[in-house]
């Protein structure tokens, strides 16, 4: 068979000297919504938990660190590639849940979380609510 793209689905993944695999970042399935979304090429690698937008005129998902702007949440690290390359990638966003504080956290370096989606945090238990 010859080799097309369209003969296979890019996984979200990426290799530093191997390839890694993050954990879960739902604290519960209880009630969780998530949607498969298409992330804008060139922003490179994506930790889950970030935050998403869409842009407006792509109509991709891009990282943005303005609390009013954020759509969902990245539920798996995805590697976008570096900018001006033209490969997007498929990727699963969460529009509410109950997740690991550590991983938004991490990923959203002075990011306000009360101030996205209307957020709850509990630093006793470790999560965040949306």
């Amino acid at each position: 068979m010859v080799a097309y793209i369209g003969n296979s689905i890019p996984a979200p993944s990426y290799t530093v000297g191997g390839t890694i695999t993050d954990e879960e970042i739902l604290y519960s399935t209880h009630n969780y919504v998530q949607k498969g979304v298409t992330l804008k090429p060139g922003q490179g690698v994506l930790l889950a938990g970030t935050f998403l937008d869409q842009d407006a005129t792509s109509k991709q998902y891009v990282k943005t660190t303005t609390a009013a702007n954020v759509k969902g949440v990245l539920r798996k690290t995805t590697d976008t590639g570096q900018p001006g390359e033209i490969q997007v990638w498929q990727a699963n966003i969460l529009y509410a849940g109950l997740v690991k504080l550590s991983a938004v956290s991490s990923a959203n370096s002075g990011v306000t979380l009360t101030n996205v989606l209307a957020g709850k945090v509990d630093t006793v238990a470790g999560f965040f609510r949306f």
